[in-house]
């Protein structure tokens, strides 16, 4: 028989809206876990005890009365800590805000304390969300499971590095450039960036850069499908977003024929997009893996040059400008108190001239276009999540790919900030290992086609199942 912390939320939740356990149970499993293995990975910086365990004791009252509690009943919930919760604080990672103490639940927290869940605590972040580590002047560095010398990526490195040891069964999440795929892939987790839209944001701004989704961090793709099917929807604060589907993202990939939504679908490979470069032993895994999801769906292999412009200037100057407009009164006279790349992204703000704003927003416009001319002749669109297997915890501005030093950016996002820009779904799914650490594949679907993105990693989990967990989870 499996232990509490190897479930994953699906079976937690029908067990304990079954009455097979109690939401009290499986809090008290995941605390102690929390208590023995934050210590070495860093990823929860708050805990709600008492509140956890009322909430707990509510759900547990809610069964007992035969009443059904939500889908996500009584499974623990860590809640990234760039989001907003009610009474817990409300940093966005920086020594800024370290006082602040958020006014209400966002969006996506309030559907998922409605659907059952009890909130634990947050899981640590970059600061703002910027960059694919996690390691702020705020809490430290937090560290991956598989090897805590490397990193879980970022932004959303918290919830990875927690999901994988075992810590908390699912996390929030939030992917402006691959903040949620990059910590999957490293973390060896299925990771889902929804089509832009599709889960609205609020109370708050709406995202000027119209990037950044929501979504889970988890271990199975069945966990994926129901988080999402609780957290989309509009809402009236943003004007992005968009109708609930139809179809209910369960029925399709767990209840559904995730072979039948796929055979004869249209795909192509790329391990550069026509700029980006991928470490051999990372190239050869992922390639094994899409020509595994090729076989096994009956897709269609076309040959097909993938070239994108490079997605740099145009996510990087958009996204700084949004960040700006939420923060930039904070945090202009407390600089010194920003890591490195949050100082260089004020500095940049403050001399952006007018000819680096129209390279991005002509940027953006070349990105849109070049992809609706690759999904013209194809349905999906296979890469690797990212070039290299997780770098150091520390984080770096720059690295290597086959010896040649790139950039931030070209080391972890080159596959996934173009998508961002486009708003197309994309989800990671672990494609095996490269020297003891997980890669990821990245599936790549029309916007609106999300299930298709799901259904490819069922597919997947089905014939190359993956370990649910890091070793570091059974330490100890």
């Amino acid at each position: 028989m499996t232990a509490i912390f190897e479930r994953d939320a699906w079976e937690l939740a029908d067990g304990v809206r079954a009455g097979d356990h109690t939401a009290k149970e499986l809090l008290e499993a995941h605390l102690e876990r929390i208590e023995r293995l934050n210590p070495t990975l860093n990823a929860v910086c708050h805990l709600d005890v008492d509140a956890a365990r009322a909430r707990a004791e509510q759900i547990d009252t809610e069964v007992a009365a035969g009443n059904d509690p939500g889908p996500l009943a009584g499974v623990p919930v860590g809640v990234k800590e760039l989001a907003s919760v009610e009474g817990w604080p409300c940093t966005d990672a920086s020594l800024v805000y370290a006082d602040r103490v958020g006014a209400h639940d966002d969006t996506e927290v309030a559907r998922v304390r409605a659907a059952g869940a009890v909130l634990v605590g947050l899981t640590t972040a970059s600061e703002f969300g910027i960059v694919s580590f996690t390691n702020t002047p705020l809490h430290g560095t937090t560290r991956n499971p598989w090897d805590t010398a490397q990193t879980p990526g970022g932004s959303s490195g918290g919830s990875a590095s927690a999901v994988a040891a075992g810590m908390l069964p699912v996390c929030t999440g939030g992917d402006g450039g691959g903040s949620i795929r990059i910590p999957s892939s490293y973390c060896g987790l299925p990771g889902m960036k929804t089509t832009y839209g599709l889960t609205g944001t609020g109370p708050g701004p709406a995202s000027f850069s119209q990037t950044s989704v929501r979504g889970p961090i988890v271990r199975s793709v069945r966990d994926a499908a129901r988080y999402l099917d609780v957290i989309v929807g509009p809402t009236l604060m943003d004007p992005m977003s968009h109708p609930r589907p139809a179809l209910r993202f369960e029925d399709a990939v767990v209840s559904g024929d995730a072979v039948g939504a796929l055979r004869g679908l249209r795909v192509a490979w790329s391990s550069t997009l026509g700029y980006a470069s991928t470490e051999q032993a990372v190239e050869s895994a992922v390639r094994e893996a899409a020509d595994a999801l090729i076989d096994e769906a009956g897709l269609e292999l076309v040959e097909l040059p993938v070239e994108l412009p490079k997605p740099g200037t145009s996510w990087t100057v958009l996204g700084t400008i949004y960040e700006m407009a939420l923060h930039y009164e904070h945090i202009r006279d407390r600089v010194a108190d920003l890591d490195e790349v949050a100082r260089m992204s004020v500095a940049s703000f403050e001399h952006l001239k007018p000819e680096i704003l129209l390279k991005a927003i002509r940027g953006r416009w070349a990105t849109v276009e070049a992809a609706a001319a690759v999904f013209s002749d194809i349905d999906l669109l296979l890469t690797p999540t990212t070039p290299t297997t997780a770098f150091a915890a520390e984080g770096a501005l720059s690295g290597t790919v086959n010896g040649k030093e790139v950039s931030l950016m070209g080391l972890s996002a080159p596959f996934t900030a173009p998508f961002n820009l486009t708003g197309q779904p994309g989800c990671s799914i672990p494609a095996g290992m490269v020297n003891g650490l997980p890669v990821g594949l990245q599936v790549v679907a029309r916007r609106h086609e999300d299930v298709q993105c799901l259904a490819a990693a069922a597919v997947l989990e089905q014939a190359r199942p993956w370990p649910k967990l890091a070793p570091l989870a059974y330490e100890g």
